[in-house]
């Protein structure tokens, strides 16, 4: 009885590993085109702005869900104009939501780089 538990002891922290590591492998991984273009973006925004974990993490959800969006604008019946108008809306809508996020001298950086990266 006290190798099977010690046995369990030594295997414990392998277990937790491969617990974790499945559990974070699952959430990190992009299925969805726009998940794919989200987590594109938030490597080049982190290479720069250097964002905690907490941050990139909130960054990516809500660019995955502006992309979906911004997709269904595209592809929807409105005139050209109003698509536009409603891209612009949907833009700074972002931007003043990543000001929530992010502290100011990366807020500012990051209004920089939007430009570049995400045109609209």
């Amino acid at each position: 009885m006290k190798n099977v538990i010690k046995n369990f002891f030594k295997g414990l922290p392998i277990i937790l590993l491969l617990i974790f590591n499945h559990s974070v492998s699952a959430q990190v991984i992009p299925e969805t085109d726009a998940e794919k273009q989200a987590a594109n973006l938030v490597k080049a925004y982190q290479a720069e702005l250097g964002m905690t974990v907490e941050q990139a993490s909130a960054v990516y959800k809500k660019i995955t869900e502006i992309l979906v969006r911004e997709n269904e604008i595209k592809t929807g019946a409105a005139s050209p104009d109003e698509k536009k108008n409603s891209l612009i809306d949907l833009s700074k809508e972002e931007t003043e939501y990543m000001g929530t996020i992010l502290d100011p001298k990366q807020w500012k950086e990051y209004k920089k780089m939007k430009k570049t990266l995400q045109p609209i």
